[in-house]
């Protein structure tokens, strides 16, 4: 896939339905050739393999991939084979959960067939796997508006549908607060629990490595989910804050960011915990050399 520029700050200029507008309206269909060759053959037939591979299951997705990405570059002078290769690489990435990648390849087939409805469709996709539901509504509007076959937009249209109902239902858990609060699984802050021989809970310092590793995997996982977006990072905010100061634990966490895995919700929130944990420290020893100071004069 084309390379991911990174965000620098974290606020991206991309998270909002207006640039998913004009990408659009400036959209122009590249002029065909209208002439067949071998290399054209020869991509259809890694095409046709890559699909195969793809429907073989999970197993099967990096194999899959290689035959797509292949095709791409034998076919860079037939447009619309090219936005077809593109469009299914981009459903290949969704569900390798390459959020950020797919939405890329999504562009790139657009900018190949401005008409093909699925590309839209999996742009949108892409969008609301990492949170950013204006985007996502733009991008199926334009999938609705603009493809050319009723097959195209009704796969829109159901998924417009689809997206509606679920972030009715996150919205609905939000304002109700009924997400279920169990005691916390994660303990951390620089410190993690373990069980002694005796039954009893018992803390440890976690060596620097340690944190380290902590840090690398939820920086993984920001950069995997396009987490640097301002509407997850709010939305993320939104969620943490709506607990009244309780610590959710993974399962919920996943429950209302359900393009992680319990073990990526275990990785993310570990480090959020750290940090807290981190900032109370600071807190505290600023607070005690207040005191010791006052006590001095």
């Amino acid at each position: 896939g084309e390379r991911v520029d990174d965000m620098g700050d974290g606020k991206a200029p991309e998270d909002s339905p207006d640039v998913v507008r004009v990408f659009v309206h400036k959209l122009e269909a590249p002029k065909e050739t209208g002439e067949k060759n071998m290399l054209d053959e020869a991509a259809m037939e890694m095409k046709e393999e890559g699909n195969k591979l793809f429907r073989a299951g999970p197993e099967n997705y990096d194999e899959a991939l290689k035959k797509y990405t292949a095709a791409i570059e034998l076919c860079e002078s037939n447009p619309k084979l090219s936005s077809t290769l593109h469009c299914n690489r981009a459903l290949l990435l969704l569900h390798k959960k390459k959020y950020i990648e797919a939405e890329q390849d999504a562009k790139k087939a657009l900018q190949y067939n401005p008409k093909n409805g699925k590309a839209y469709v999996r742009a949108g996709q892409a969008c609301q796997k990492t949170g950013r539901m204006k985007m996502a509504m733009a991008w199926l509007n334009a999938a609705i508006d603009k493809a050319e076959t009723k097959k195209a937009k009704a796969l829109a249209e159901r998924i417009v549908k689809q997206v509606i109902k679920e972030e009715q239902e996150r919205l609905e858990l939000l304002q109700k607060n009924k997400v279920p609060i169990t005691e916390a699984q994660l303990q951390g802050a620089g410190s993690d629990v373990y069980i002694d021989k005796d039954g009893k809970a018992k803390k440890r310092l976690l060596s620097g490595e340690e944190l380290k590793e902590r840090k690398r995997k939820f920086d993984a996982i920001v950069e995997r989910y396009g987490l640097k977006y301002a509407e997850p990072q709010e939305a993320i905010a939104s969620y943490l804050t709506s607990l009244n100061g309780k610590v959710a634990t993974a399962e919920d966490f996943v429950k209302r960011f359900p393009m992680m895995t319990l073990q990526e919700g275990v990785d993310f929130l570990s480090w959020i915990q750290t940090g807290l944990q981190f900032k109370e420290q600071v807190l505290d020893k600023n607070k005690k050399n207040f005191q010791q100071t006052n006590k001095n004069k």
